[in-house]
């Protein structure tokens, strides 16, 4: 039986901003997320990992490195492009704001089988893409190992519904926040999922908050104006 790790990047400037970064190489954390990735270290501490899968965006290697310098020396750490971020095409750089008023918006919520992004990727190509990775872990479901996957929102829903067999169309009714972990045990028949989402936000914060749908992945749970 294997455990797997799945790390939201922590919060990045794109995030604070309201941009939807997509595969725009050169977003990094902001503070709040270089907070965030010390404290994931904390959290993380010295349990032993046997690999570590990153996506090849700046910000996913950002958010893990700081365990990486402390505790990761005997961990394997393999940078992955199909845990990469969805290629968003003309979306990529703008406001979310500005994108739900585009036609496509509701389909990207309620058939996103069903959306390709303008000059981009179809969600259904995410799909298959994190499908695969998803098949890749679990070729160590035999083996008593620890594996820690450092990916996006939209990535990290994915790969969730397939742990928990939910249809693709119905991938937006799961939240994963910025520096989120989610933990998935992977057994030869089957796999489960043990703790999604997790934050260190306070669950007075947490029932305050307005959570909306959107693309990406959420922002936070503090506060969260509707069009966060």
């Amino acid at each position: 039986m294997s455990t797997v790790i799945l790390i939201r990047h922590a919060r990045s400037s794109a995030n604070a901003a309201g941009i939807l970064a997509g595969q725009t190489p050169g977003v990094r954390l902001d503070p709040t997320g270089v907070e965030q990735s010390f404290r994931l270290a904390e959290i993380l501490g010295e349990i032993s990992i046997a690999k570590v899968f990153i996506s090849p965006l700046e910000r996913c290697l950002d958010t893990i490195s700081p365990w990486i310098a402390k505790h990761g020396k005997n961990s394997e750490i393999h940078s992955d492009s199909r845990i990469i971020e969805p290629d968003y095409g003309l979306w990529s750089g703008k406001n979310l704001d500005e994108l739900r008023a585009e036609p496509l918006w509701d389909l990207v919520q309620n058939s996103p089988g069903e959306v390709t992004f303008p000059n981009g990727e179809s969600l259904l190509g995410v799909w298959e893409r994190s499908k695969s990775f998803y098949n890749s872990l679990r070729e160590f479901s035999d083996q008593e190992v620890n594996i820690v996957v450092v990916s996006h929102g939209d990535i990290i829903k994915f790969l969730i519904a397939q742990i928990v067999d939910l249809e693709m169309n119905k991938f937006q009714n799961l939240v994963i926040e910025p520096a989120s972990i989610s933990i998935a045990r992977f057994e030869k028949d089957s796999s489960r999922l043990i703790q999604s989402n997790r934050t260190d936000i306070s669950i007075a914060s947490i029932l305050e908050a307005t959570t909306v749908k959107t693309i990406g992945g959420e922002v936070s749970s503090t506060k969260v104006s509707e069009h966060a």
